[in-house]
């Protein structure tokens, strides 16, 4: 088979060029991925190589990362504990309600959307955040407002995905 200078293919990824940058074209799950890829024929074989290796052994492919909301894994992730693992309802609850606190921090203080662009840092600020704000101890809204204990700090943070650094893993 003759070798175009525009294209070139290794294993299921194809690499073509169109005006000086390089695009991949794989299938992944039943669905096309055509990243924008850059304008280095080299660099561009060598990440179709790493992408046809993991598509080869059913790893996700590098280049198909799709950004997910943090309100869309929180919900995501409380599916799972109902449907999935059959988590008690007062369970559910409960960890609906610490990810709330996170919700409300990234509405009202940090707005940061992507669950990929939550870092250390934004962590740390959230922990701040979750020692100045005052609750009531029952959650009634008339009951008196107190801040949150350690205690309940250390339950919201411990909440196995409530945060987005802890939900990637």
């Amino acid at each position: 088979m003759g070798r175009k200078r525009g294209s070139f293919r290794v294993g299921r990824v194809q690499a073509y060029l169109r005006g000086r940058i390089w695009y991949l074209c794989y299938q992944e799950n039943s669905k096309r991925h055509r990243p924008r890829f850059g304008p280095d024929r080299e660099v561009a074989r060598q990440v179709a190589a790493q992408t046809n290796a993991q598509l080869e052994v059913g790893a996700p492919a590098r280049l198909s990362f799709e950004p997910i909301s943090i309100p869309e894994l929180r919900d995501r992730w409380l599916r799972h504990h109902e449907q999935v693992l059959r988590s008690s309802v007062a369970t559910i609850n409960r960890y609906r309600t610490a990810s709330d606190h996170l919700l409300n921090f990234l509405r009202d203080v940090r707005p940061v959307w992507h669950a990929s662009q939550f870092l250390a840092h934004h962590a740390e600020e959230f922990v701040r955040h979750l020692r100045s704000i005052r609750v009531a101890p029952n959650g009634h809204p008339n009951a008196r407002k107190r801040p949150l204990l350690d205690k309940g700090i250390k339950y919201i943070l411990e909440s196995r995905h409530v945060t987005p650094c802890s939900a990637m893993r």
